[in-house]
């Protein structure tokens, strides 16, 4: 008789292992504690959903040490972008690739890889129970129990975890996978919000909230820079976002809850200078001081007769430039001859390292993923428990999260097919027992 394979969690990952166990002749049942499956797979990418990415997958990727990064990329290669676009297409979805590596169904639609992903489980034969909060597990030498709410004991002979983490809760992601996990004997690194905004402090976001800005950002953790991204910086009236700030997001939620401390560089003009190759070959504090120089030089000499936030308002958004002209003690009224060389030098210097201190990062609530899980060396490479037989852990709740344009998913779809594969083929318990 074919294996019981449950699978709890109605998401990417869990969909994707109960696929994978149905097709190699097991028995699944997928229990989904929300209303239905695959809320958190509609609201990706925009509503688009970011299926995988075509580009390398080193660096991408983060966990909690380099053995467990082995692992992950080990398994990245073990089941590929490629083979996740195969496997989509091979249920009907047909995919297209964008310059940035990014893949999404031709019709940009998250709603249609939900829908190929359910008409798979219907097709397949896979039970799924919805409003269904399970309460507790039950390992036995072959198999075990699942108590769940509004339902009986349900026997399984594999059980997959696919619970997701904390982000989005919304979509069903609360949390509860973790306790689950740490009940059957896993450790739990802590998780934080990832690909998420940061909290800053300070009372200039209010003056600066809604302005967008093409820029740079370096982030320092007790002074050493850590990491730097470059795109469209968002601030808010708490604060940073946008897409270069979530790639930074998961260094600087594990550094606060380690109590270091954490700024921001945001550099608003230099890619300007870049871009037209202008103090070339220089780096750091020799192209600040060399953008500076350029620009105060050209203010004194051309436009002497502006208001210094007039000058500066070519550079950067106007919001941004009184907030650097208020700060260094320049009235709106002041010209550039008032101000003189070096408060203008200082406003420049400010537009290319412009200093905040963050505090935190936003909820899990706005959060896209996680950081931290259940650590990589207590699953083997199939994702099979090396703490209680017969139980796979994958997805978000795994100690793995990576950065935006598709990578999160990736991982999901690999985790959840190969934990899936293996589950299915795993000898099933006896007939007597069953």
């Amino acid at each position: 008789m074919a294996n019981r394979v449950v699978v709890i969690g109605g998401g990417a990952s869990g969909l994707a292992a109960a696929i994978a166990a149905a097709e190699n002749g097991a028995a699944v049942t997928v229990l989904e504690h929300k209303d239905r499956v695959g809320k958190k797979i509609l609201m990706t990418g925009n509503g688009k959903c970011n299926l995988t990415n075509m580009k390398e997958v080193h660096g991408k990727y983060y966990s909690s040490d380099a053995a467990s990064l082995k692992q992950i990329y080990n398994t990245l290669v073990r089941f590929d972008a490629v083979q996740t676009r195969n496997f989509f297409q091979r249920l009907g979805l047909y995919t297209k690739e964008k310059k940035d590596g990014g893949v999404y169904p031709v019709s940009e639609q998250a709603s249609i890889v939900l829908d190929v992903l359910r008409s798979a489980c219907n097709r397949l034969g896979v039970t799924i129970q919805t409003d269904c909060e399970v309460i507790s597990i039950r390992p036995e030498k072959n198999g075990g129990v699942i108590c769940a709410k509004q339902y009986k004991q349900i026997f399984y002979d594999k059980l997959i975890l696919a619970t997701g983490g904390k982000a989005a809760s919304v979509a069903g992601s609360d949390g509860s996978g973790y306790v689950l996990a740490k009940r059957l004997g896993h450790a739990i690194v802590e998780p934080l919000p990832a690909l998420v905004q940061l909290k800053c402090k300070g009372t200039v976001f209010k003056a600066l909230s809604g302005v967008r800005a093409q820029g740079v950002i370096r982030l320092l953790i007790d002074g050493v820079e850590m990491a730097t991204q470059e795109g469209e910086l968002q601030l808010t009236d708490y604060g940073i976002s946008g897409i270069p700030v979530f790639q930074l997001s998961r260094l600087a939620s594990r550094a606060l809850y380690d109590q270091k401390q954490c700024e921001a560089s945001l550099d608003f003009i230099s890619y300007i200078f870049d871009k037209n190759n202008l103090c070339e070959n220089k780096k750091d504090r020799d192209k600040i001081d060399c953008v500076c120089k350029n620009l105060t030089n050209n203010a004194i000499k051309h436009f002497f007769h502006k208001t210094v936030e007039e000058y500066l308002s070519g550079l950067v958004h106007k919001k941004i430039a009184a907030v650097v002209c208020k700060q260094n003690g320049i009235a709106s009224c002041m010209t550039v001859n008032q101000a003189g060389k070096e408060r203008v030098w200082n406003c420049i210097k400010m537009l290319m390292d412009f200093r905040v201190q963050i505090t935190a990062p936003n909820s899990f609530e706005n959060a896209q993923v996680c950081c931290g899980g259940v650590p990589l060396k207590e699953v083997n490479e199939n994702f099979a428990s090396l703490k209680c037989e017969g139980i796979y852990i994958v997805g978000e709740l795994l100690d793995c999260d990576g950065i935006c344009g598709g990578f999160n998913l990736q991982w999901a779809w690999a985790t959840g097919i190969i934990a899936g594969t293996d589950a299915a083929q795993c000898n099933a318990i006896t007939d007597k027992k069953r």
